[in-house]
């Protein structure tokens, strides 16, 4: 299934109206130089970039399929830099590249847009790089449009989340992910064939995440990720498996991931060679060269790795908290709805009443993946091992279901 990029910028549309309209409201009165989109990126908020950047710089305001709009959605286009951190922040380096390029007229238009993935990296622990582009916003040169793309906003610093115009984009409800699923053309019938769901089911099992939602009709990565852990989760806690088992199984995909991120970083840099003299590919080769061959290789691998190991992580969390929705009696909530029958069997047990102690148990090993120096391999292990002794009743739990616990969704509720 392939998805282009006018179709799911047409879908986000649909699926954030509210957070859409506010946009256009503000190119409309051409009075922000600087948003920040926060939410998952899959709900919307890269898309909206999309959309911020193509009316900037397209002569007809973004509203035809001509050349402009084409090259900014391949981000391509001499007055659009889109930024993604090669490692786990944004770097100091890459923020003075844009400095030096935003004080420069625009080559093409009379604009230029600057969009950052993972400006939350931008915060206490990487200010250096946060004061730099502090500069650039307080005093643009020229006319820049910063747009910064944020999963947890509270992490910028709030000398940069203050200069900013937040937008936020919530997880999308069902009804217009299924809405939006249609828009894109899935067919119901195909998908139903290929994983045993409606699109209302797919809507559930997504999240309020339109890319994910995607990714599962087409039975991409997403899906055949959700199928690994869901399964593996609900044997670890019946105990037919052990919880080195999904250890590994975890760490395995992160190691694919990994593996993959090199070798297209290989392919690229193999490329970027052909063109260099044999002084820079000397520097470029050098293991001691920060901006070098090796090291942005290790960077991107170790990204990609990580990024993997937190979407493990988001799959077991769902089905701890569907196990948790169970043992409160709040069916609806539950998001894996093509798995209930087995969940339902979980709550039933001593999972029920430490879900909310595996959820913390989940969202710490989040946290302590990303450091630099994490021992992931010891990270993952000791987490499916805390699984599953909670799952099986042998440790007590941290928290109980009292006041302050979680509810499915992740707010805040008096359960006791």
């Amino acid at each position: 299934m392939t998805i282009g990029p006018d179709t799911v910028l047409d879908a986000a549309l649909v699926a954030q109206p509210r957070a859409m309209r506010t946009i256009e409201r503000l190119l409309d009165e051409g009075r922000c130089h600087a948003m920040l989109l926060s939410g998952a990126m899959g709900s919307g908020p890269t898309a909206a970039a999309l959309r911020i950047a193509q009316r900037t710089l397209c002569p007809n305001g973004g509203d035809d399929d001509c050349d402009v709009c084409g090259r900014v959605a391949r981000h391509v286009h001499p007055d659009l830099m889109w930024v993604a951190p090669e490692g786990n922040d944004l770097a100091k380096q890459q923020i003075d590249d844009i400095v030096e390029t935003t004080i420069r007229m625009p080559f093409e238009g009379v604009a230029q847009v600057v969009v950052l993935e993972r400006a939350d990296s931008l915060s206490f622990d990487n200010r250096s790089a946060g004061n730099t582009l502090l500069k650039s916003l307080e005093e643009p040169e020229g006319r820049v449009v910063f747009v910064l793309l944020a999963t947890s906003p509270a992490r910028i610093l709030p000398t940069i989340r203050s200069r900013c115009v937040e937008v936020v984009f919530p997880a999308i409800p069902d009804a217009h992910l299924v809405e939006a699923l249609r828009i894109s053309g899935v067919d119901e019938g195909t998908v139903a064939a290929a994983t045993g769901m409606d699109l209302h089911g797919i809507a559930r099992a997504a999240r309020g995440d339109l890319a994910r939602a995607h990714e599962i009709a087409a039975g991409d990565t997403a899906a055949q990720r959700r199928g690994d852990l869901l399964v593996g989760m609900h044997q670890v806690a019946a105990g037919s498996m052990a919880p080195s088992q999904l250890a590994n199984r975890i760490m395995s995909r992160a190691g694919a991931a990994s593996d993959a991120a090199a070798a297209l970083a290989s392919a690229e840099f193999d490329e970027m060679e052909l063109v260099m003299s044999d002084r820079e590919k000397k520097t470029f080769n050098a293991k001691t060269n920060d901006d070098g061959r090796e090291k942005r290789t290790s960077r991107r691998a170790r990204k990609a790795r990580v990024a993997e190991l937190h979407a493990c992580l988001a799959e077991l969390s769902g089905w701890w908290r569907d196990v948790l929705a169970l043992a409160n009696g709040t069916e609806v909530a539950v998001t894996n709805v093509d798995r209930i029958d087995q969940t339902r069997a979980a709550a039933a047990s001593p999972a029920g009443t430490r879900a909310v102690a595996a959820l913390d148990a989940i969202d710490d090993a989040a946290s302590r993946l990303h450091f630099n120096n994490a021992d992931e391999g010891v990270t993952i292990g000791a987490l499916t091992a805390e699984l599953a002794a909670l799952a099986a009743g042998r440790i007590r739990a941290r928290r109980t279901l009292g006041a302050g616990a979680r509810t499915p969704q992740g707010y805040e509720l008096s359960l006791g």
